[in-house]
């Protein structure tokens, strides 16, 4: 065998060891976090705990004013609102909180992780705080949070908003849970995806400039919470799209569904078939161009600013409500026409 036979297989077999003893460590998750590390490093002087049915739920109650709710997207915790929250607080008080298994919230022993179960998180906490009425505002897979609860609940919201809301009908294609990548490669990340795996994601849903590197930091650390996967696939199993028409039917509040026609996750043209649904409510559509699935942390004065507006009542005169022609009048047109 030639020295330079020699130094190839040597370098083979030092880089399948380098990968094995990587892929060992992937195991052990000594790139984990535990709970009280985040709890630590994100924590706010407003941060407070409640324990609701059993689980210690993290939230922020901030400002004075008519009450809004917010119920972040997935990956994401309520520290994600920073940039908004603090453009609102002056006209509204503002709730947000991590779900349970998220952000700096405890976990469900009864690991009942799913859309339903944050609805019923958002039912104790208002009544906690005795809040009897509010507006909510829900984005990306919060968004269908949201918008079952306003269906399920028209009696508690004020105004609903919904930011680029997930929710809607997916076929195998357009599913933002379907596999991707290689066996190797979803594996590894299912163990551990590292702050260039964020930055990559990031920058895919963000739009108008580089995601900022405190969006990709907070994202790396919420996910490498030690409990995270697991509670995150129980959720993505439980998460069944279902007949949202029906469901958005049932919605009686004002409506604003604003949408990043940047967005590559769920695309713009599903805020004017959510208004096509909305037969029961008065809403308005507003799209932001340049801005991704985001908009909230990429332009937070800009979202804050329409959202107050709308949820004042200054948009009134732009509200518009569906009108569907039933069956059976249907019928009678056509036999008017004959």
């Amino acid at each position: 065998m030639s020295n330079v036979t020699k130094a190839i297989f040597g370098l083979i077999i030092a880089t399948a060891a380098g990968f094995g003893v990587w892929a060992l460590l992937l195991t052990t998750g000594v790139f984990d976090i535990a709970l009280e590390d985040l709890r630590a490093k994100y924590e706010t002087p407003a941060s407070k705990y409640i324990e609701l049915d059993g689980i210690d739920v993290h939230y922020i109650d901030e400002g004075a004013g008519p009450a809004v709710l917010l119920s972040n997207a997935s990956y994401h915790s309520t520290r994600s609102w920073d940039g908004m929250v603090e453009n609102m607080t002056d006209k509204f008080r503002v709730i947000r909180f991590d779900f349970p298994g998220n952000g700096l919230s405890g976990l469900d022993s009864q690991n009942r992780y799913s859309p339903e179960l944050y609805g019923e998180i958002i039912t104790r906490l208002s009544d906690a705080l005795d809040i009897e009425t509010f507006h909510l505002v829900g984005t990306s897979s919060g968004g269908t949070v949201a918008f079952r609860y306003a269906a399920k609940n028209p009696d508690k919201i004020d105004r609903l908003v919904l930011i680029n809301s997930a929710g809607m009908p997916r076929t195998a294609v357009t599913n933002p849970n379907r596999e991707r990548g290689s066996t190797f490669g979803r594996w590894v990340a299912s163990k551990h995806q590292s702050m260039d795996w964020w930055r990559s994601s990031l920058a895919s849903t963000v739009t108008k400039r580089p995601p900022f590197d405190w969006h990709v930091e907070m994202n790396y650390d919420m996910n490498r919470r030690d409990d995270r996967y697991e509670t995150g696939l129980l959720f993505r199993r439980n998460y069944i799209t279902g007949d949202p028409e029906a469901v958005i039917n049932q919605i009686k509040a004002p409506t604003a569904v604003l949408w990043g026609m940047n967005n590559p996750t769920v695309m713009h043209l599903e805020a004017n078939v959510i208004q096509l649904w909305l037969t029961g409510a008065p809403s308005i559509v507003k799209k932001y161009e340049g801005l991704g699935h985001y908009p909230y942390i990429e332009e937070p004065e800009l979202l804050a600013g329409d959202i107050s507006e709308f949820l004042s009542g200054d948009w009134g005169d732009q509200l518009r409500q569906t009108q569907r022609v039933k069956p059976e009048d249907m019928a009678a047109l056509s036999g008017a026409a004959e």
